[in-house]
């Protein structure tokens, strides 16, 4: 059994990718990622944002135990400066560990990477990004959010990789196989409530588990009373609601929502997603009229900080519901507003519209509002006609891959235009370093044929292709040719030292026997006559 002590969180901590669940399509594109870095690749960052406990630390951490790296971890929220991120990140971005030397392999972690924030942190994106561009090992970045505009620079040379939150599934599965590790036994239905209740984040349901567990074993409670709290807040709200529709007076509408610890706008949303219920049609009007004014109000204590006009909102929301409900339901269960499960829904959504519109409002100089309402449009409207125009918008926008799909209503059409993409690329560079005769390239030109620059692309590729392998062959054969030189060579040697030691040898009979040697000589004298 593992110690009580260790938080559960980092004993049952993925060992490899394949034991990271929930997120499966982010993991692939991670170990995508990461089987193609090289210091010279494109993307030489990857940026794993989402929520709260759905992974993103943990499979960086199995990543590097499943491939036999080095892990190197900062916390960027708490080094954020440009000296921190230099002095810390820098150092830690070169090749070589301290166990094995310049052969030693490390990835590098940065935490929190959104952390980046305010005027303390002044330089420390475009150090972060400086770091990268110099590392000679894999740096991954997490964050809450990717898309914030301070993170623009260094989202231009990363890998963006998105993790949602945990279907509650995953959560019971692997609270159900962290107790019969432990040994616990505690009812069906309470793994359920415990998944159902995180709101997708695996460590907080995690530790949730461990919570009650230490508890249970105390002896001071059992499994139902320690669900009791969870359940007594669901409790509170749904009371609060059914008394407030049930109140038909305005201070006792007042009384029902006294002391609930809720967020302003939640409790708004609640009241207006179940007010219906208890209204009939003719009064339906002034119940919405009424919480529409409560919206006014607070929208206006959240703009100017007006927190006098709050006890205006509370009277509308309560008391001034109170009074226009006229068919009371005290067995109804409220349901959860619409809106927050919308919103939760299409965070990421929303995140990669708004740094759309901040790429575009940049471009043509207008507020990011203006962009998204007045010219957004028009850009998908271009990235959903031919793929010319739409390439030339996305290098235009400097859109990544999770933008421009955001965009398309084919997503196939995607893998086309980053083609294109990457061949006017390649064709700039060209131009930019090429000497003598310099000619604007065909990309220029308007009404070109991409299916032919495409082909002619990939043509050239080929070609390029061909020859790096004739160079290889070729390579290879004088290196064969070297190898075999070099074997004839040292055999000659060999002989030739054979011989040698032969010769001595003989020179060495005959002058050990006086009499051959005497014989020899007459014998080299016979010769002549």
């Amino acid at each position: 059994m593992v110690d009580k002590q260790i938080p559960w969180t980092e004993s049952f901590r993925p060992k490899n990718l394949g034991q990271v669940v929930g997120n499966e399509d982010a993991v692939v594109a991670l170990r995508d990622w990461f089987d193609s870095w090289s210091p010279t690749a494109k993307k030489k960052v990857a940026i794993l944002h989402g929520p709260a406990g759905t992974g993103k630390t943990s499979s960086v951490i199995a990543l590097a135990n499943e491939r036999k790296y080095e892990l190197v971890e900062m916390n960027a929220s708490d080094s954020r400066n440009k000296d921190a991120i230099m002095r810390i990140a820098g150092s830690s971005a070169r090749e070589g560990t301290i166990l094995e030397g310049a052969k030693g392999k490390r990835i590098l972690l940065i935490d929190e990477v959104d952390g980046l924030a305010g005027r303390e942190d002044r330089g420390g994106v475009k150090a972060l990004v400086d770091v990268i561009r110099e590392a000679a090992v894999p740096i991954i970045c997490t964050a809450n959010e990717a898309y914030s505009p301070k993170l623009k620079a260094l989202r231009k040379i990363a890998k963006v990789i998105a993790y949602r939150p945990v279907h509650p599934e995953y959560i019971f599965k692997i609270l159900k196989k962290i107790a019969q590790e432990e040994k616990v036994t505690i009812p069906e239905d309470s793994f359920q409530f415990l998944a159902n209740n995180a709101g997708g984040d695996m460590r907080s349901a995690i530790n949730d588990f461990q919570g009650m567990v230490l508890q249970l074993k105390s002896g001071d409670v059992t499994d139902i009373e320690l669900l009791k709290p969870y359940r007594d807040q669901t409790k509170d709200l749904q009371s609060s609601l059914t008394e407030l529709f049930n109140a038909n007076d305005y201070l006792k509408g007042k009384e029902a929502i006294a002391g609930l610890k809720i967020k302003y706008d939640e409790l708004l949303l609640w009241v207006f997603e179940n007010a219906y219920i208890h209204t009939s049609d003719e009064n339906l009007a002034e119940v919405y009229e009424t919480l529409a004014d409560a919206d006014r109000y607070l929208g206006r204590i959240m703009r100017r900080q007006s927190w006098g006009l709050l006890k205006y909102f509370f009277d509308l929301v309560s008391g001034g519901v109170a009074v226009a409900i006229d068919k009371p339901k005290r067995s109804t269960q409220h349901v959860f507003p619409q809106k927050i499960g919308m919103y939760a829904q299409t965070m990421f959504t929303r995140a990669i519209t708004k740094s759309i519109s901040s790429n575009l409002a940049e471009k043509i100089h207008v507020s990011q509002r203006a962009a998204r309402t007045d010219s957004l449009y028009l850009v998908q409207q271009v990235l959903n006609s031919n793929v010319g125009e739409a390439a030339k918008m996305v290098d235009w926008l400097e859109l990544d891959d999770n933008q421009v799909k955001s965009l398309l209503e084919k997503p196939e059409s995607l893998r086309k235009i980053r083609n294109v993409v990457n061949a006017y690329e390649e064709e700039r560079m060209k131009i930019q370093t090429s000497m003598g005769d310099l000619k604007h390239s065909s990309f220029d030109r308007p009404g070109d044929d991409w299916t032919t620059i495409l082909k002619d692309h990939e043509i050239r590729k080929e070609q390029q292709l061909e020859e790096e392998k004739r160079r290889k062959e070729e390579e290879k054969k004088r290196k064969a040719e070297a190898r075999k030189a070099a074997k004839a060579k040292k055999k000659a040697e060999v002989k030739a030292k054979k011989e040698k030691e032969k010769t001595k040898e003989k020179a060495k009979q005959v002058k050990e026997d006086p009499e051959e040697k005497e014989e020899k000589a007459h014998t080299s004298l016979d010769q002549y006559f």
